[in-house]
């Protein structure tokens, strides 16, 4: 039986790292650990994000382009076997689409252009099955009205096509509520969310991440929930949750969906461009998506606590974050497949 443990996190930011090498602020970019565990034999794996900036959204970076250091020494890349693990088992990137189909949405004018740009999302966000990513995302499908509980569309599924089918069964009967419960909608979407990377998490061998895309044309209208609680709700969600809106038409709070969306919100003016709207953020979720890095590596400790850097470097920029791990227990014969 595989014998998997925590290390102990003592997250340093990159300020702190390299207060004192004075380097100017434009040379940094933020490296941010989020789990690390290590198995005997000797084997560390370590799940973080990298945020490289605006201008890098689909910049994916190599094993080559990071270090590890182990009490400040540099450790060997060949000798470590150090690989960046993306494949199906080893990673799921989970999102959940959030639909307002409250009585305005359901206009005929309105509803059909909401289901073609619906559709667009999910086949640009989502991996086709002859993609080598296939299996590494997931994708949930909810929708809301004035009830006090959203509904659910398709549950999380790696399929396509399950996921059109569910856009193609909307129709204008599917709810006959004008109000909108936006704050609700927004405080669940997140809870589910949470829900779901920690359920995937039981499995010790896969790193989560993922993302809540919710659009609406207006504004929360039920009162079930204030917005003070769902900005609440947003803030209270880890780096390994995005939040994304999408709003349409010039009855939404434009101020309120920026808030919500913390990382990213899109406008369309009329429903006529939501398929362009929904595609911006496909992109974003997209490149939410390859921020996020399993890296394991075999540690040459035998014994004793330790400091363990990862230093990510990319063109004439750095970044990098502190942890300390327990070798006890450790042996040969760590080998990473």
């Amino acid at each position: 039986m595989k014998r998997i443990k925590l290390l102990t996190i003592s997250l340093l930011t990159i300020a702190v790292a390299f207060s004192g090498c004075g380097k100017d602020e434009d040379s940094r970019f933020e490296v941010e650990l989020i789990q690390a565990k290590s198995e005997i034999p000797s084997q560390i794996r370590l799940f973080f994000k990298v945020d490289l900036g605006e201008d890098h959204l689909f910049t994916t970076l190599e094993p080559q382009d990071f270090e590890i250091y182990e009490n400040g020494s540099l450790i060997s890349r060949l000798e470590s076997q150090a690989q960046i693990q993306r494949e199906e088992g080893e990673f799921m990137f989970s999102s959940i689409l959030l639909l307002d189909l409250s009585g305005s949405v359901l206009r005929d004018t309105e509803l059909p252009n909401v289901k073609s740009a619906a559709t667009s999302f999910i086949n640009s966000v989502m991996p086709a099955i002859t993609d080598e990513t296939y299996g590494s995302k997931e994708m949930a499908i909810y929708w809301f009205d004035g009830e006090e509980e959203i509904h659910l569309l398709v549950p999380f599924t790696t399929e396509i096509a399950q996921l059109n089918e569910g856009i193609s069964s909307i129709d204008e009967d599917i709810s006959n509520d004008v109000s909108t419960n936006l704050n609700g909608a927004v405080v669940q979407g997140l809870s589910l969310m949470n829900s779901r990377l920690v359920e995937t998490r039981l499995n010790p061998n896969i790193s989560t991440a993922g993302s809540v895309v919710i659009f609406t044309d207006g504004t929360d209208q039920a009162s079930r929930v204030t917005t003070r609680e769902a900005q609440d709700a947003v803030n209270e969600a880890g780096s390994d949750n995005a939040v994304f809106t999408i709003g349409l038409g010039d009855e939404i709070d434009e101020s309120v969906l920026k808030t919500i969306g913390r990382d990213g919100f899109e406008l369309a003016e009329n429903s006529f461009d939501l398929n362009a709207t929904f595609l911006k953020v496909a992109q974003k979720v997209q490149s939410e998506s390859q921020s996020f890095y399993v890296l394991e590596y075999c540690s040459p400790k035998r014994s004793g606590d330790h400091t363990l850097e990862l230093r990510a470097l990319y063109e004439n920029r750095f970044g990098s974050f502190r942890t300390t791990f327990s070798a006890d227990g450790f042996t040969g014969g760590c080998t990473i497949e």
